[in-house]
C-alpha cells in the first residue's frame, strides 16, 4: 500500500489543479497497483489557491491509473457543473475500467454571473501499464518470482523478454542483478 500526496499553490484553481494532477499522475506511472481511494481539497490562503490531492494505491498489478482534474466556469452553479461534468465525461468516454472516487466543489466569484466548478476523478483502467524502466521491470520480475518460490527455472526467459519488450540478455542481467545466477543446465 502506498499514499501519494501533492499540495500545490497557484494564483487560480485551474493552474494549481493542472500542476497537482500532472505531478500525481507522474508518480502513479511509477508504481504498480490500483487506486483504492482518493481525496481532494481546495482552499484559499494568503498566497492564492491550494489544491491538495491524496491517492491510496494498493496491490502490485501493473494497471494504468490516473487522476483527472477539470475546472470550468459557468454563469451559475448549474451551468458550471454541467460544463465540468460534460468535459470529464468526454475524457473518460473511451476508457474501460472504473471510477474509484469523485470530488466536486463549486466556488462562486465576486463577479455577478460567474461560478467555477472543479471535478477531480480517480480512474483505474482495465489496461496494463508497460514497464518503461529497469526498476519497474525488475520489480515485476521479482513479484513473479516470489509467486514461484523464487525459482527462476520456473519462468520462460524468452517469453518474459517478449512481454517486457527487451532481449533475453536484458532479462538475464536483471536476474543477475537481483541475485540469481545463470546455471549451465538451464536458462538461468
Amino acid at each position: 500500500m502506498r499514499i501519494i500526496t501533492r499540495s500545490i499553490a497557484g494564483g487560480d484553481i485551474g493552474s494549481a489543479l493542472t500542476k497537482g494532477v500532472r505531478e500525481i499522475n507522474e508518480e502513479l506511472e511509477k508504481v504498480d497497483g490500483r487506486i483504492t481511494k482518493a481525496y481532494t481539497e481546495i482552499s484559499i490562503g494568503p498566497s492564492g489557491w491550494y489544491v491538495t490531492i491524496n491517492v491510496a494505491v494498493s496491490g502490485n498489478t501493473p494497471h494504468k491509473k490516473s487522476i483527472i482534474g477539470i475546472n470550468r466556469k459557468g454563469r451559475n452553479l448549474e451551468a458550471s457543473t454541467k460544463n465540468a461534468s460534460e468535459k470529464l465525461n468526454k475524457i473518460i468516454a473511451d476508457k474501460e475500467g472504473e471510477v474509484v472516487d469523485v470530488f466536486t466543489k463549486s466556488i462562486p466569484t465576486p463577479l455577478s454571473g460567474r461560478m467555477y466548478t472543479t471535478i477531480v476523478a480517480a480512474i483505474n483502467e482495465d489496461v496494463f501499464m508497460p514497464a518503461n524502466n529497469v526498476t519497474l521491470r525488475r520489480q515485476r520480475l521479482k513479484n513473479t518470482l516470489e509467486f514461484l518460490n523464487n525459482d527462476p527455472k520456473a519462468i520462460n526467459i524468452s517469453k518474459i523478454a517478449e512481454v517486457f519488450g527487451v532481449s533475453r540478455g536484458i532479462i538475464y542481467k536483471d536476474l543477475e542483478e537481483m541475485g540469481f545466477k545463470r546455471s549451465h543446465s538451464t536458462e538461468v
